[in-house]
């Protein structure tokens, strides 16, 4: 793609910035990052409110109007300096960026929105008639998967298929196959990723290989339960890693020989495509659109959501199949290839209305 065309382009990103954890903030970066690269103008305006962020109490209560006047201001006072602005929503109170990123209308901005997470379906069956009101409003409205886009559609709106982006280039490829009993686990200790699951997976293996090791990535509400079942059941060579900061975490995946996904909620996890791009070997769940992004057998096993036995009984094939298992890293690293920035680039512009040059 010409770099003139975006050393013209001057766009806002709406959305959260790290150091707030999730794969969100982490994609927002990602892309203000990119963009600055090829020579856009980029302004940041962060959606996360660090002062009121996890306090309790009274405090609690005052984040939803904090945020709101947050970004109201923001917006205002940086008007002058975009001409699209790229909200990045989600479900239930994350849906609130897009409703104040409506008042970029009255300034003639092209609107653009990116919707993120597993939980569009319940969202849109419970404030549908809402949420669509303002979805059409926007220019364009970017979904991650066919599988999510197919259900806006079912509520009358168009969408435009722009995936993630990883920067491949931070991941070391290296081939697994045979591989080692050396699992890594890396998301936010919360229910819906199902972290427990990852303890019931890791028995199993290690019954059958007693120097496996499980490498657990990532810091949340769980954390605490996931210490004291390890201690409880007598598992050894478990490690805890906390969350890791962004450098650190190529040397995680790079450190392992298959990556282990148990997620009951999901729509395009980074950690899968980061994973891939490293050579991992990948055994997740079916959850949500990941069958979208992971393609059972080809690049990857799925099992269903919750069933301990078939991911321990796919890291055992991996593990007793060396050809399996080589098959499925270079694999993985050939799909990641279609999240990197050259590809999703050209998609980007057309969603934020800029000409394509040949």
């Amino acid at each position: 793609m010409d770099d003139l065309l975006w050393r013209d382009a001057r766009i806002a990103i709406l959305g959260p910035f790290p150091p707030r954890p999730g794969g969100v903030s982490v994609q927002c970066a990602i892309l203000a990052d990119a963009l600055e690269a090829a020579g856009a103008a980029v302004t940041r305006i962060n959606t996360d409110v660090r002062g009121l962020r996890g306090r309790g109490g009274w405090r609690k209560g005052l984040l939803p109007l904090a945020q709101v006047m947050q970004i109201t201001r923001a917006l205002h006072h940086t008007r002058q300096r975009w001409d699209v602005l790229h909200v990045h929503a989600a479900s239930w109170w994350g849906f609130m960026p897009a409703v104040v990123g409506l008042r970029a209308r009255r300034w003639g901005k092209r609107l653009v929105v990116t919707y993120h997470g597993g939980e569009a379906a319940q969202f849109m069956a419970r404030h549908g008639r809402f949420a669509s009101a303002a979805l059409r409003r926007y220019h364009a409205l970017i979904t991650l998967t066919p599988t999510q886009a197919a259900i806006f559609r079912r509520h009358g709106l168009e969408t435009t298929l722009v995936p993630n982006i990883v920067p491949i280039q931070r991941f070391r490829f290296r081939e697994r196959g045979p591989v080692q009993p050396r699992l890594l686990w890396l998301r936010h200790m919360e229910a819906r990723y199902r972290p427990l699951d990852a303890l019931a997976v890791f028995r199993r293996i290690s019954e059958a290989h007693p120097r496996a090791s499980l490498t657990l990535a990532g810091n949340g509400p769980l954390l605490a339960r996931m210490q004291e079942t390890v201690r409880a059941q007598g598992l050894s060579d478990v490690t805890f890693l906390g969350r890791l900061a962004a450098a650190d975490i190529p040397a995680a995946y790079d450190a392992a020989d298959i990556f282990l996904n148990t997620s009951a909620i999901d729509n395009l996890p980074l950690t899968l495509i980061e994973a891939s791009a490293s050579g991992l070997p990948i055994v997740s769940t079916n959850a949500g659109a990941i069958p979208d992004l992971i393609a059972d057998r080809e690049n990857g096993l799925l099992a269903p959501v919750g069933d301990v036995d078939a991911l321990a009984a796919h890291i055992l094939r991996l593990l007793a199949d060396p050809s399996l298992a080589r098959g499925l890293s270079t694999a993985a690293r050939r799909n990641a290839q279609r999240f990197d920035w050259p590809q999703v680039a050209p998609l980007l512009a057309r969603a934020y209305g800029l000409s394509l040059t040949d």
